[in-house]
């Protein structure tokens, strides 16, 4: 059977160091951000009127 196009270029990814934590990870995967890290930039940046 053939593969899928999906399955070939899930394989044709190559992997890089992360810069941040140093292992290794697929070069096409975004970057995540933590949900607590998210939260407080969104509320830090929120305009308050009293």
């Amino acid at each position: 059977m053939g593969k899928k196009g999906g399955e070939e270029e899930a394989t044709k990814t190559s992997w890089v160091p992360d810069p941040v934590t140093g292992y290794y990870r697929p070069e096409n995967k975004a970057n995540e951000i933590d949900v607590a890290e998210l939260r407080e930039m969104l509320l830090k940046n929120k305009i308050r009127r009293h």
